[in-house]
């Protein structure tokens, strides 16, 4: 199996993920009926609206899916480069990209949350404590640098580095009912900006269990480096098939372990661990399909490679991030069920023409900046 066939297993994956991150985003954000629908769930456990309820299902699976391909991604090139390079862990290319990438998505999450309509406020001393908030970003960026930490420590015995990525994806994941059963906040004492990143007053996506999944899915991209990936790979499909079902299967032990009130407690605290078996499923579909040639189409793929972009650009547009202007003003539950879903289609559609053209952009202004700092060199 090549390489570019295993690129493209990877980008088809990112893609199905942004896009249905993507209408997600939008329906909720737009649907009229959308906190009816909510407050039924809170209150009975079910909105009582079937289409709603499997839309409300698959969107639940997105940000699973998001990060377990974050971490999939990741750990899959940087164990082929380690695999091709006779170097220590520290000099490999895809370690320095990494923590550049970690960085890139902390600052960029938090500069997300800034607001200019407000700048006279900020200038005036005063602090708007949600630019604390932790939300998907930086989750990630955190998760990729315990990641590269977990990696140099297991740089020793690389080849089972995968099986120690699943152990601590459980550890999280086991571990997230002592987080949540905290009174307040928690740890107490703690800065707000770390307190946030677990049990904070604006924790958007807690480190447990969020990041469980970016270690769920560096333990299926060391897999795939090993053993490459395809829609006849019946290793791979093996692997995932046995990871869902034992995580499903411990998540019940450990809910017996706690000894609650079994079933509410399971699926307050330890769902994690159902949803992990459903996301192994999806990725055992996107690996068979991403192996026939007309089911990636190159504007569908060109998704997948430009997800950062994209996460970015979509905050700005729906939700008003830095600017403080967006779709949200004029649209926030306006909408019915159609006007919203021809809307989120219509999203979807701006992002695919977007992606096709950042390219180009990014060229010009690559050339713009070559042919001035060129013609201003003195001669």
């Amino acid at each position: 199996m090549s390489q570019k066939q295993r690129i493209h297993f990877l980008d088809f994956s990112r893609s199905v993920a942004i896009l249905m991150m993507l209408q997600g985003h939008f329906i909720s954000m737009t649907l009229e009926s959308y906190p009816i629908f909510m407050a039924e769930v809170r209150l009975h456990g079910n909105s009582g609206n079937v289409a709603f309820s499997i839309w409300g299902f698959f969107r639940g699976l997105t940000a699973p899916l998001f990060f377990t391909i974050s971490g999939t991604v990741f750990t899959y090139l940087l164990h082929k480069e380690w695999q091709k390079r006779s170097t220590s862990f520290l000099q490999l290319e895809r370690v320095k990209k990494g923590l550049r990438r970690a960085i890139s998505l902390l600052l960029v999450g938090y500069l997300l949350q800034l607001n200019l309509k407000y700048i006279k406020y900020y200038f005036a001393g005063h602090f708007n404590p949600h630019f604390l908030a932790f939300h998907i970003l930086q989750c990630i960026g955190v998760g990729l640098l315990l990641l590269l930490a977990m990696s140099a420590i297991l740089s020793k015995i690389k080849h089972l580095s995968w099986f120690f990525y699943l152990l601590f994806a459980l550890l999280i994941f086991s571990l997230t009912p002592l987080v949540r059963l905290q009174s307040g906040f928690f740890p107490e004492g703690i800065p707000t900006i770390i307190q946030n990143m677990i049990k904070g007053p604006d924790t958007g996506f807690s480190v447990f269990p969020w990041i469980g999944y970016v270690f769920l899915g560096a333990g299926f991209g060391h897999y795939l480096s090993i053993r490459g990936t395809g829609h006849n790979n019946n290793n791979v499909y093996r692997y995932l098939l046995w990871v869902g079902l034992i995580f499903y299967m411990l998540g019940w032990v450990i809910t017996f372990i706690y000894n609650k009130d079994l079933i509410y407690f399971h699926y307050k605290y330890l769902w994690a661990f159902d949803r992990t078996l459903l996301v192994t499923i999806l990725l055992i579909l996107f690996t068979y399909l991403s192996g026939f040639e007309r089911m990636r189409h190159p504007y569908f793929m060109a998704v997948g490679q430009e997800t950062f972009s994209i996460y970015i650009w979509h905050a700005i547009i729906l939700y008003g991030a830095i600017t403080g202007y967006s779709l949200r003003t004029i649209l926030e539950n306006k909408l019915s069920a159609t006007q919203s879903i021809f809307g989120a289609l219509l999203f979807l559609a701006f992002f695919i023409v977007f992606v096709q053209v950042l390219g180009p952009i990014r060229q010009f202004f690559r050339n713009f900046r070559s042919f001035f700092s060129t013609n201003g060199r003195p001669n």
